[in-house]
């Protein structure tokens, strides 16, 4: 199942609901930011948008996608829950008949009657963290277990290589260990292939003639970094690699 949820902010304060309405309510007696459950056919942003209007009369105008977080509640399907924030919106705020909207101080929020798992991605939300997966796992109203992650900003290096100097550029890049992942170093992989090319004049071939056509066994070695690593990695493989000029090819991607 999946459900959004959003917490307006303005002048240092964020609207919250307190859930006081409805006779059976997961929620009831407890803080939370606006929000609900995705409807047939609606994607998160269109659930998103139309539950701040629903709830509170405001249009959102912008927002920021912030997180995941997973609800594990006793035996109940697991909730996927779409978090978001927004400082621009427009319109004029009206009751909720789901409970009682207020403005709370962001220094005061962490003081009211919570989730205890949402103690954990406010204060995420506070610090302006990094793109967020939290899972919780609840037995009642009490945290059993909780795991949290970042999304991590990769970058994946392609590059095209004699077969021999495979193991040069995996030492180059390994004196600052950036083929290292988790518990494993030295991660990457290889392909077979045939390169092929004809020099130029003024060219001065590692392989080949100048003026003829060459054709050579490579081998494409493939492997990824840290986005923030990605300029050192360029230039350790480059600093290896035979070629006059090599072709490296860097592709960028989230995880």
């Amino acid at each position: 199942m999946i459900a959004t949820l959003c917490y307006l902010e303005k002048d240092n304060k964020y609207l919250m609901l307190y859930r006081n309405k409805k006779e059976i309510d997961i929620n009831k007696g407890k803080w939370i930011g606006v929000g609900g459950k995705l409807e047939n056919g609606e994607t998160p942003e269109q659930c998103l948008v139309r539950e701040v209007w629903e709830e509170t009369g405001y249009k959102l105008n912008t927002y920021k996608y912030r997180g995941i977080v997973i609800f594990n509640y006793n035996e109940d399907e697991p909730l996927f829950i779409y978090v978001y924030t927004s400082s621009d919106f427009s319109g004029v705020e009206k009751e909720c008949d789901e409970g009682d909207l207020k403005w709370i101080p962001k220094d005061e929020v962490l003081n009211l009657e919570l989730w205890e798992g949402d103690k954990i991605f406010l204060k995420l939300l506070f610090e302006n963290s990094p793109f967020f997966y939290l899972t919780l796992d609840y037995e009642n109203d009490n945290v059993i277990n909780s795991k949290l992650e970042f999304k991590q900003k990769y970058s994946c290096f392609e590059v095209f290589v004699p077969e021999n100097y495979v193991e040069k550029i995996v030492e180059n890049l390994q004196r600052y260990s950036l083929l290292t992942e988790g518990f494993y170093a030295d991660v990457y992989s290889t392909t077979d292939t045939v390169g092929h090319w004809k020099t130029l004049e003024g060219g001065n071939p590692f392989d080949g003639e100048v003026g003829k056509a060459s054709i050579a066994n490579e081998k494409i070695m493939r492997f990824r970094v840290k986005t923030d690593f990605e300029e050192l990695a360029y230039h350790l493989v480059k600093e290896a690699h035979p070629y006059e000029t090599p072709v490296i090819n860097v592709f960028r991607m989230e995880v």
